[in-house]
């Protein structure tokens, strides 16, 4: 019975639906000496876990709050040079014509000229379909 519970607490443990009592005692029972073959592999890594936790820190850590107070101003002008960029963007962009012509001889010129280059790489593609011709009529000499 405690093997089917050990095994449901694992596969919980794995979905991160443990809660801390339950890790407790996942990491009590592997670290005893007679674990099932099937879950030895998990032996180590609770045994690494419980060695890692009593570990302490050597020093004290001081923090100011000096350093705190000129980075949130920081974060503020970023903020602000955020929303200037986006407001000088938009006004920008609403000025601009893009791909527009005064002439119209100017612009049946680069149209007809944009038109050829698509032309040219469908042709290019159309090269292909030879092989895919000489594919059907084989297939339908054999199949028949």
């Amino acid at each position: 019975m405690e093997l089917a519970k050990i095994e449901k607490l694992l596969e919980k443990y794995f979905e991160g639906e443990t809660t801390i009592s339950e890790e407790k005692e996942l990491k009590v029972y592997f670290t005893r000496e007679n674990v099932p073959p099937h879950l030895e592999n998990y032996k180590s890594m609770f045994e690494y876990f419980s060695k890692e936790s009593t570990i302490t820190a050597t020093r004290d850590l001081k923090l100011s709050a000096g350093k705190k107070r000129k980075y949130a101003w920081v974060g503020i002008a970023a903020s602000i040079a955020l929303i200037a960029g986006i407001f000088l963007q938009k006004t920008e962009s609403s000025t601009k014509h893009l791909g527009t012509y005064e002439d119209p001889e100017i612009a049946l010129q680069e149209t007809k000229k944009i038109l050829q280059m698509v032309s040219q790489y469908m042709n290019e593609g159309k090269q292909e379909l030879v092989y895919l011709k000489e594919f059907e009529n084989t297939k339908n000499k054999f199949i028949k």
